[in-house]
C-alpha cells in the first residue's frame, strides 16, 4: 500500500454502439444529481479538511489509508464522503474495487454497475499482471478499461477521478500528454460512463513482476456473463454516514450550547432515525430523523442545557436501513473564566461577568495576576508594584506603598473573599484582610512565579520557574518538578478543591500533577503560537484551563471551552486566567 504513484495510468475506450451520454452539473453540495462536467483542472489536495477520516495518519477499517484525499476531492466537488460497507475489510480486492467504483457513480445519481463477472475479472487480471490496459471484450454494446500503477485503491481512485487531467510536469495520466489530448479525463469518463444493462465489470489487483497495479473493465449490454457479486450484495451493508465519533459541548449552568451531527447517505437513499437516550433531559433535539436521498446529507442539532455544574453523558442512536450506530454525547457544565492582560484589560467568557478593568487607565506598573472573589463574584487585579485594583470585590490594602525588594508576580484570595495574599519573585508573601501570613520562601536562583491557597485559607503553596514547590500553613507538600529537566520554565500553579494536590504548568503547556490532582492533558506536544502563562482549575478539580499570552485558551477534563482572545488584536499580552463567577 502506498501514496499516489508517480506514473499513473493508461486508458482504453471502445464505442461498440454507444458509450457515454451527456453529463449534468451538480446542483450544490451533496446534491449529487449527476456527474459534473469534465473538471477544468486537477483537484488540489490541501489542508483545512476536517470531515470524516480527516486524520490521514489514523488508519482504521472505516478510514483506510488514502481515503482522506478522496473525501477531500469529493468535498471540493460537492459530493458527500464515501461510506464504505461495514463488511468492506472482508471483501476481495476485485470486490473492493467494485464497491469504490460504484460509490463514485451512485453518489452522483448514476445507476450502479450491476455486478462483477469472473470472466471480466480474468480480463482485468491479465492487464494488471502485465501492467497494461486490459483487452476489451467483444460482447455487449459498450466497453471501457482503466489501468493504474499502484496497489492503493484510494490513491488510484484519486488519480482516475480527480487527477486525470493535464498538470504540466506533474501530470500523472500518461494518456494526457497535452491539455487537449483525447486521453485527458478518460479514466474518469469510464468510471462515470453510461452503460446499457446488464452492465458488468471486472476488476483486479496485481503485485506481479512489473510492480503493483489495479485494473478495471466495464461492459454494457453484457448478456454473456453471469455476475458472482452484485451491487445488492453491497447495499445490504451500507451504513449511515456520520460526521463525528462523538459530540462534545460545554455550557455554563443555566445556559445552553448547540452541537451538531451531520449524517448522509452514500450508496443508497436512506431513512435515518435519530433518538437520544440518557442524560436526564439535559440533551434534546428537534425532530426524530430525516429521509436522505443518495448523495445528500442532513444535520441534527443537539441542544445541551445543564442545570448545574458537572459532566453529563448520553447517547444518540442513528438508525439506518442496515443497523444502528451510537454517537456518545458529552456535555460539560463549568463556570466561565476571565483572562487578564498586562494592561489590566479583562476578557470574560462563558458565565463570567465583566465588572470592569484597568485597560483604559495609565498604570505605573503592568498587571501580573488576578484572583476571583468567591463571595461577591468580583475580582482583583494586582500589578508588579503591589498595587491592587478591585472590581465588584472589597479592597483590603496592597503592597503598593511598600518598598519591595522584588516585583510582585501573583496573588491568591482567601476562600471567604475576606482577604488575599500577594507574592513577589523573591518568595516574599504579603497578606491583607483576613489572609494570614504563614511564611515566605527564601529562594535562591529560580524566581517564584505563582501562589495557590488551600481551600480553608489556612495555607498556601509557592512555585518557582524551576518547578520547586514551597508549602506553608496547612498546605501539604505533594511533590515538585524541581529535580526534573524541564523543557521550559514553570509559569503557574493551581490547587485542587480539597487541597490534596496541585498542578504546575510550564510555558510550553506541559502540565505536572501532584497529590490528588488528576492529569487531563496538556499542550506540551502542541506547536504554540505564544507561550502559556497561567492555569486555573475547575471547581470540582476535574479539569483545568491553560491560557497563552496571545489569549488562546486550552481546556482539559471537565473544563468547558467558551471562547478565547486568541483571535483578538490585544494591546498587551495576557498574563493570567481565573474562574468566573
Amino acid at each position: 500500500m502506498g501514496g499516489i504513484p508517480a506514473r499513473a495510468v493508461s486508458v482504453v475506450v471502445a464505442v461498440l454502439t454507444a458509450l457515454m451520454a451527456a453529463v449534468l452539473a451538480p446542483t450544490g453540495a451533496g446534491a449529487a444529481v449527476g456527474p459534473p462536467p469534465t473538471p477544468s483542472a486537477n483537484y488540489q489536495i490541501n489542508g483545512g479538511y476536517n470531515g470524516p477520516c480527516a486524520d490521514a495518519s489514523a488508519v482504521t477499517p472505516t478510514c483506510p489509508a488514502g481515503l482522506t484525499s478522496v473525501d477531500v476531492s469529493r468535498a471540493a466537488e460537492g459530493i458527500v464522503p464515501m461510506s464504505l460497507p461495514t463488511d468492506f475489510s472482508s471483501l476481495t480486492g476485485p470486490e473492493q474495487v467494485f464497491v469504490v467504483t460504484n460509490l463514485e457513480r451512485v453518489d452522483r445519481g448514476l445507476p450502479p454497475v450491476q455486478g462483477l463477472s469472473a470472466a471480466l475479472d480474468a480480463d482485468a487480471q491479465a492487464g494488471a499482471a502485465g501492467n497494461t490496459d486490459p483487452v476489451l471484450p467483444t460482447d455487449g454494446t459498450s466497453a471501457g478499461a482503466n489501468w493504474g500503477e499502484s496497489q492503493n485503491l484510494y490513491s488510484t481512485d484519486e488519480l482516475w477521478m480527480y487527477q486525470d487531467g493535464w498538470s504540466g510536469g506533474a501530470t500523472t495520466n500518461e494518456a494526457c500528454p497535452t491539455p487537449a489530448a483525447a486521453g485527458c479525463w478518460q479514466h474518469r469518463d469510464n468510471i462515470l460512463g453510461t452503460y446499457a444493462g446488464p452492465s458488468l465489470m471486472g476488476a483486479a489487483e496485481s503485485t506481479g513482476p512489473f510492480g503493483a497495479s489495479i485494473a478495471q473493465v466495464f461492459v454494457g449490454g453484457d448478456t454473456q456473463d453471469t455476475p458472482y457479486f452484485t451491487w445488492a450484495d453491497v447495499v445490504a451493508f451500507l451504513p449511515v454516514g456520520i460526521t463525528d465519533a462523538s459530540v462534545d459541548v460545554s455550557s455554563p449552568p443555566g445556559g445552553s450550547q448547540v452541537g451538531s451531527v451531520q449524517v448522509w447517505a452514500s450508496g443508497e437513499s436512506m431513512n435515518v432515525g435519530l433518538a437520544i437516550s440518557g442524560g436526564s433531559g439535559v440533551f434534546s433535539m428537534n425532530g426524530a430523523g430525516c429521509h436522505i436521498p443518495v448523495g445528500h446529507s442532513c444535520q441534527a442539532a443537539i441542544n445541551f442545557s445543564p442545570p448545574a455544574l458537572g459532566e453529563y453523558t448520553a447517547d444518540l442512536s442513528v438508525s439506518g436501513p442496515n443497523g444502528v450506530q451510537n454517537v456518545p454525547l458529552v456535555g460539560v457544565a463549568s463556570p466561565g473564566y476571565r483572562l487578564v492582560g498586562a494592561d489590566g484589560g479583562v476578557f470574560s467568557f462563558g458565565g463570567a461577568n465583566f465588572l470592569g478593568s484597568t485597560g483604559a487607565i495609565h498604570l505605573n506598573r503592568p498587571i501580573v495576576g488576578m484572583a476571583d472573589d468567591q463571595r461577591t463574584g468580583g475580582y482583583w487585579l494586582v500589578a508588579s508594584d503591589g498595587g491592587i485594583f478591585s472590581f465588584g470585590a472589597p479592597f483590603f490594602g496592597s503592597a503598593g506603598g511598600i518598598r519591595l525588594v522584588a516585583p510582585i508576580v501573583g496573588m491568591a484570595a482567601t476562600p471567604d473573599g475576606g482577604g488575599y495574599w500577594q507574592v513577589a519573585s523573591d518568595g516574599a508573601v504579603y497578606a491583607f484582610g483576613d489572609a494570614t501570613s504563614f511564611g515566605s520562601a527564601n529562594v535562591n536562583g529560580a524566581p517564584v512565579v505563582g501562589i495557590a491557597a488551600t481551600p480553608d485559607g489556612g495555607g498556601y503553596w509557592l512555585a518557582t520557574s524551576a518547578g520547586a514547590v514551597y508549602s506553608f500553613g496547612d498546605a501539604t507538600f505533594q511533590g515538585s518538578a524541581g529535580g526534573l529537566p524541564l523543557n521550559r520554565p514553570v509559569v503557574g500553579i493551581a490547587a485542587t478543591p480539597d487541597g490534596g494536590g496541585y498542578w504546575l504548568v510550564a510555558s510550553d503547556g506541559g502540565v505536572f500533577n501532584y497529590g490528588d490532582a488528576g492529569f487531563y492533558g496538556s499542550a506540551g506536544s502542541l506547536s504554540l503560537n505564544k507561550p502559556v502563562v497561567g492555569i486555573a482549575s475547575t471547581p470540582d478539580g476535574g479539569g483545568y484551563w491553560l491560557v497563552a499570552s496571545d489569549g488562546g485558551v486550552f481546556n482539559y477534563g471537565d473544563a468547558g471551552f467558551y471562547g478565547s482572545a486568541g483571535a483578538m488584536p490585544l494591546n498587551s499580552p495576557v498574563v493570567g486566567v481565573v474562574i468566573g463567577q
